[in-house]
């Protein structure tokens, strides 16, 4: 095959307009399939024709007619065209896209993915799924994901990225049972988990609004996500996280919801790449947004028997 001159081919946008204009019959036909302005479509058209040095389309009563020049060169072009999409629908469908790559928080993908996923494979049998528990510290990778959970707060934007909200949930004050037991309604002296899942002034912003002095706080560190909430359920300090991370917990009576001024909401986004994605990321995205759409949060308590101090420092 000879090696295309591309310097000798007129710009894609007049190709593109003069074939929606001879295969549809006009510019106004033409307009809409592009989703542009008659006007525009006229205006390439007539770059086209300066470029071939012929004119490719002529008034015919109320519309368009073809001349000899614009029969000749429509052909092929509608034929490239043809080829050019084919290409591309088969690019889309090729096996790879069949596996989607989904970067999560290990809370997250506990609490909300793995006790559902069967349905989805159910739904969308051949589709592998692949997570990777990397927290909300890690960016965003879309390169190596295509899909990207993270926890945020209201109003924070991934720019460059499309963003589908997930999940609005509280962040709230826990503990065990036998811990508030022993503090005899003090809460102030008692030590809290390290959580670091959160950037640490983060955390001395919450437990400020949730009425503690951060500065006498003693804060314990267990080294990793999964023994944090292991520590706050053997009663070893205070936790504070979202709803969704402790939910199981607060359920089975191991963990208790303290109530306190504590009023901030987290929200729980799904990242993505703009533009159209893949089937096998379309449809995971899809399934994961309704079944949190379907999620009922532990009530928040309605007394205030295991409450936080009513004064902030």
């Amino acid at each position: 095959m000879a090696e295309i001159d591309w310097h000798r081919l007129p710009p894609l946008s007049t190709l593109r307009a003069f074939e929606a204009t001879a295969r549809l019959g006009g510019y106004s036909a033409a307009a809409r399939s592009l989703n542009v302005t008659p006007a525009a479509i006229a205006q390439q058209v007539r770059k086209l024709e300066t470029e071939i040095g012929a004119p490719l389309v002529r008034r015919e009563g109320r519309g368009l007619a073809l001349t000899e020049t614009g029969e000749k060169l429509a052909a092929p072009l509608r034929d490239a065209f043809a080829q050019i999409a084919r290409g591309v629908e088969d690019a889309r469908a090729r096996d790879i896209p069949r596996s989607v790559r989904v970067s999560t928080t290990f809370f997250f993908g506990d609490a909300m993915i793995l006790p559902r996923i069967g349905e989805f494979w159910a739904a969308n049998p051949g589709v592998q799924v692949s997570f990777s528990p990397d927290g909300n510290l890690k960016p965003v990778d879309l390169d190596a994901y295509d899909i990207c959970v993270r926890g945020g707060h209201l109003g924070e934007t991934w720019p460059g990225h499309a963003v589908r909200q997930l999940l609005h949930c509280p962040i709230i004050v826990c503990a065990a049972p036998s811990l508030l037991d022993r503090a005899n309604g003090d809460l102030t002296s008692l030590p809290w988990i390290r959580d670091r899942s959160m950037p640490e002034q983060d955390l001395h912003n919450f437990t400020r609004m949730a009425g503690f002095d951060r500065e006498k706080i003693q804060l314990v560190d267990p080294g990793s996500a999964k023994f944090e909430i292991d520590a706050a359920v053997m009663g070893y300090g205070l936790s504070i996280s979202t709803e969704l991370v402790v939910r199981k917990h607060l359920q089975d009576g191991s963990l208790v919801w303290v109530d306190t001024p504590l009023d901030v909401t987290a929200i729980y986004s799904a990242i993505t790449r703009k533009g159209r994605l893949p089937d096998a990321v379309q449809a995971f995205l899809d399934w994961l947004t309704g079944i949190c759409a379907e999620d009922r949060p532990f009530p928040r308590p309605s007394g205030r028997s295991r409450s936080a101090p009513s004064t902030t420092a």
